[in-house]
């Protein structure tokens, strides 16, 4: 998303009704979720959707999941955080009654938190939290920093402080990666292979005889001896820790399943007009539809403008020396973007075909990036018509 020296925004149906439904979105929903593949302007659409619900007078905050942090850079503020950074709407010189914070969602906090509202005890909370395997696990784990992100969500949309949350959302080939990964973490840590760490000799049927166990035991702590440190001790001390956690963490996983699923959140795909983008585009459409999450729109950027190339070319026919060479040109100019016009036209028309009726709204390839605030302000407010 960026801004031109026309509108910031178009469509290629009537504009203000192409508007309507977005700005009707951004009215009544409480969560809108931007998906799509990196690279498309999710962050830059997030932020700027926040931007146009405080025009419209509701308190908004835009939350992203994706590490680069771009968030920060696209709002112009200084720093980015796990708790409310407000954003200087003064600087734009408007009052519109509304306000936009934007935060990162710390899944290390948020999966702190967790340990210690779930822990039997105090003092099991403490030695989960300061076991190196939790360390490890609570960062880097495969579905770990998804779970917390949607934890820290659903818990900051329950407070009820924000009229509406945007989230961006990181790159992902598969729309529904983020959802999923909470279910597979906590399948994980009530698996047999969770009770394997704890206990390893139970990789052995049991019927296996205790002097086998006792061998299995016996290698495993040769094995300890060789690392240099105690692996398989902290990997026991740690599964054991969140013993009956699971429990606690499916039923959360299952709250922000259903909130995900309300009637006042919807999903919008962000992408651009590029032939992979809107095929990547499509099979994220189909991923929503068959998970019977609601869907809220298509969002294209960076559209070429259907009117750079409404008007002739210069005839070299009706030009003499360098005045034809430079019609040729110019002809030659016209020729390829008005090409690229109508195959952007075609892939557009393609997510048309594939959701009709559904909300679509483009926004024009921008000479500059918007890495500023009153950059995407020009946008929001041209969105608000």
């Amino acid at each position: 998303m960026t801004e031109s020296r026309r509108s910031p925004v178009r469509s290629s149906r009537d504009e203000s009704a192409a508007r309507a439904p977005f700005v009707a979105l951004v009215d009544r929903q409480r969560l809108l979720l931007c998906v799509g593949s990196g690279g498309v302007g999710k962050t830059t659409t997030a932020a700027t959707l926040g931007l146009l619900a405080a025009r419209r007078g509701r308190q908004a905050a835009v939350l992203t999941i994706d590490p680069a942090r771009r968030l920060k850079d696209s709002l112009g503020i200084d720093a980015l955080g796990g708790e409310p950074h407000r954003v200087p709407l003064e600087d734009l010189g408007e009052a519109h009654g509304g306000s936009l914070d934007a935060m990162l969602l710390d899944a290390k906090h948020t999966f702190d938190a967790l340990i210690r509202r779930y822990a039997i005890s105090e003092g099991a909370a403490e030695r989960v939290l300061g076991n190196r395997i939790y360390h490890s696990i609570s960062t880097a784990l495969a579905g770990s920093q998804e779970y917390m992100a949607m934890e820290r969500l659903h818990a900051i949309a329950s407070e009820g402080r924000y009229d509406l949350l945007v989230v961006d959302t990181p790159p992902t080939h598969h729309a529904l990666d983020f959802l999923e990964a909470p279910e597979r973490l906590t399948a994980l840590l009530s698996s047999r292979a969770a009770a394997i760490l704890q206990n390893p000799t139970l990789i052995l049927s049991r019927e296996s005889s205790r002097l086998a166990q006792a061998a299995l035991a016996a290698v495993l702590r040769g094995l300890e001896r060789f690392t240099g440190f105690e692996l398989l001790r902290d990997v026991g001390e740690f599964v054991a820790g969140i013993e009956g956690f699971s429990s606690g963490f499916q039923s959360r996983a299952a709250e922000v399943a259903a909130f995900l699923r309300e009637r006042d959140t919807a999903f919008l795909l962000v992408t651009t007009p590029e032939p992979a983008r809107v095929g990547e585009t499509l099979a994220f459409h189909q991923e929503l539809a068959r998970a019977g999450l609601p869907f809220g729109g298509f969002i294209v950027n960076r559209v070429l403008p259907a009117d750079l190339v409404r008007e002739p070319p210069p005839d070299p026919a009706r030009e003499e020396g360098r005045d034809a060479a430079l019609a040729r040109k110019l002809a030659a100019v016209h020729q390829h973007f008005g090409g690229l016009v109508e195959a952007e036209r075609a892939e557009i028309a393609q997510l048309e075909r594939a959701a009709p009726g559904v909300p679509l709204i483009e926004i024009p390839l921008q000479i500059e990036e918007p890495t500023s605030l009153q950059s995407l302000a020009r946008i929001a407010a041209a969105l608000d018509g």
